[in-house]
């Protein structure tokens, strides 16, 4: 069997298409620039891994972090210790941080992983239609301020560098308006 010029061509045809997925992969995970969003949350009404409902009614006058994440997700993991400080740093002030878990397993799981890792705000399990409904189809995390009001002030993808001084000049611009 001949495995002259084909088998060289095949390796380097491999190499390139695994260098290619390598590329569009990261990409993937790349961050997008945070975006205004200005549209009405879209309303939710989902369960809380502490037992009960949690709806976006019952933040009204409230300003809402939401940040769709998952237990498998390394930058959704990075970003717990951030958001536990961002939490005790502006809860007083009438901030809301609520994690809307998905992917991840049954909700004993979600719980255990919750509680080892010391996760101090809310976290409620999401679904396919809460996230259809809030445009989370480009990956984890992906964040959304939600202003006292019900309307979206700033969605973001990814766990870029500067996320959470932006993340902070928002809720302090829509606590002031």
């Amino acid at each position: 069997m001949n495995e002259g010029p084909p088998h060289r061509y095949n390796g380097r045809l491999m190499s390139r298409s695994f260098s290619l997925a390598c590329v569009l992969l990261a990409a993937a995970c790349s961050a997008h620039p945070p975006k205004a969003e200005n549209r009405p949350a879209p309303a939710f009404d989902l369960p809380e891994l502490s037992g009960g409902k949690l709806s976006l009614a019952s933040l009204k006058g409230k300003v809402v972090v939401l940040d769709f994440w998952a237990t498998w997700c390394g930058p959704c993991l990075r970003e717990i210790p951030e958001y536990a400080e961002f939490w005790r740093k502006n809860q007083a002030r009438g901030i809301e941080v609520v994690g809307v878990v998905v992917d991840s397993g049954e909700p004993q799981e979600i719980q255990d992983f919750i509680r080892d890792n010391k996760i101090p705000y809310r976290q409620v399990l999401g679904n396919d239609e809460i996230q259809a409904q809030y445009g989370v189809n480009q990956g984890y995390p992906t964040t959304f301020v939600i202003d006292r009001q019900g309307v979206i002030r700033w969605k973001g993808l990814g766990s870029p560098p500067a996320k959470f001084k932006k993340l902070q000049e928002t809720v302090d611009a829509a606590l002031s308006s």
